[in-house]
């Protein structure tokens, strides 16, 4: 899983953002970004079904915060907060019932 993840750093790390990612490839690969000193600076639902969220926009990770999100910047300055961040909206799109795969784009602080 190594080369794969060195691959999706590599990409995260461009303007197209990387490949389409799974649910648990995204949380495997939020950990290790991490443990590297990345954070995730953005992150797409790129194809969802189910959830209750049209269009599924309180999924992402966008680079402008959502209203009454006053810590929002905080997650782009913190590896750890950023992967903490990251579980959060994943749990809460399983919570909304959604299936999603995702575009991710990271940076380090």
């Amino acid at each position: 899983m190594n080369k794969r993840f060195e691959e999706l750093l590599a990409q995260a790390q461009t303007g197209r953002g990387t490949d389409t990612l799974s649910e648990a490839e995204l949380l495997e690969f939020n950990e290790y970004l991490a443990a590297r000193g990345f954070g995730v600076s953005r992150m797409e639902v790129f194809r969802a079904e189910g959830g209750t969220v049209s269009p599924n926009h309180g999924y992402e990770v966008s680079p402008q915060p959502f209203p009454g999100d006053d810590e929002h910047w905080m997650h782009h300055l913190d590896p750890a907060r950023s992967a903490a961040y990251v579980r959060r909206q994943v749990q809460y799109a399983r919570e909304d019932g959604a299936l999603f795969d995702y575009k991710v784009w990271a940076e380090q602080p």
